[in-house]
């Protein structure tokens, strides 16, 4: 992160209405999109007048870039590598779908890179970077953990595949969820990979 990012980073951290603001930007893009939400809104929700949120978020995309940066930073501190252990990993894995199934699809919500990533179009580029950024955190942290399970046989393009499927099986899993209203739906999408868990943490 470059001194700019530091310094914005340490802003948003003592500054109550900045974190309020972005608040309620994720709910607004959680309930209706990026496109729904309006500065307006946000500030009646807020309890401020639109041009404070102005103030602090020049642009929407301004805003939005800060929201995902914040949500891939939170998101990474919760990320922690298992030891080089196969039932650790198995154990990590299992805890990474469980996460997910409680903070999204429990929750009644698509995630908020998934919310964003349809409406990919219409999104600054400093946005669409920490929308990337975020996506492959994850998918070095299953990477890392797939390799942990079975690294002996498993070539590195076999790796990221896994990785690269266990992710759109979580996210797939939360659209169809959505969708059909049919909670066990996502454990439909995820079992394969919590019995491949089991197999290769074996």
């Amino acid at each position: 992160m470059d001194m700019q990012g530091t310094i914005e980073s340490a802003t948003t951290a003592v500054n109550p209405t900045k974190i309020a603001i972005m608040d309620a930007a994720e709910k607004a893009i959680l309930k209706s999109g990026y496109k729904a939400m309006s500065f307006r809104d946000l500030a009646a929700e807020v309890g401020i007048k639109s041009a404070s949120v102005h103030y602090h978020f020049p642009t929407k995309g301004d805003l939005v870039t800060a929201v995902m940066q914040r949500y891939k930073e939170e998101f990474a501190k919760r990320l922690v590598l298992p030891k080089k252990k196969k039932s650790a990993a198995q154990k990590a894995l299992n805890k990474f779908i469980d996460g997910f199934k409680e903070t999204v699809v429990d929750q009644d919500n698509l995630s908020l890179c998934t919310v964003l990533s349809a409406e990919k179009s219409l999104l600054e580029p400093a946005t669409l970077e920490e929308l990337s950024a975020f996506y492959q955190l994850k998918l070095d942290w299953l990477s890392s953990v797939v390799s942990y399970m079975r690294k002996d046989w498993m070539t590195t393009e076999e790796i990221s595949n896994y990785a690269s499927q266990i992710l759109a099986s979580l996210h797939g899993g939360s659209v169809l969820v959505k969708v059909t209203g049919e909670p066990e739906m996502f454990n439909q999408a995820t079992c394969h990979w919590r019995d491949l868990a089991k197999r290769l943490g074996e």
